[in-house]
């Protein structure tokens, strides 16, 4: 995710450079670069160009790009419904809690 992030911030200020060094500021292979690129132009319609007359890879039209977690807020009887997983005391109540060693996952991987 720290890639991506990257990867879009360097996009959006035109300051990629060449795909050998886009790659060599992300820190991965310029195969892997590719694949980046590729994946974000056919799944998720990003409008990367490369402009050869900066050298640099560009957005096409000002995207919006979100990579992360928003807190949307909560009207207050949607608070009172919500569960945290804490008992009255603040404190985790374990017998609430559903842990991954109580889940049986052998059937998905049959």
């Amino acid at each position: 995710m720290k890639i991506l992030s990257r990867l879009d911030r360097l996009i959006r200020r035109a300051a990629t450079g060449t795909p050998k060094e886009f790659a060599e500021r992300l820190g991965i292979s310029c195969s892997s670069l590719y694949e980046l690129l590729a994946y974000m132009k056919n799944e998720m319609d990003a409008p990367i160009i490369f402009d050869n007359t900066r050298p640099s890879y560009m957005y096409a039209y000002p995207p919006k790009f979100y990579l992360g977690f928003e807190r949307d807020r909560l009207e207050t009887n949607e608070q009172q419904n919500t569960f945290e997983g804490l008992d009255e005391s603040g404190e985790i109540d374990d017998d609430d809690c559903i842990l991954d060693n109580d889940i049986d996952f052998s059937d998905l991987y049959q």
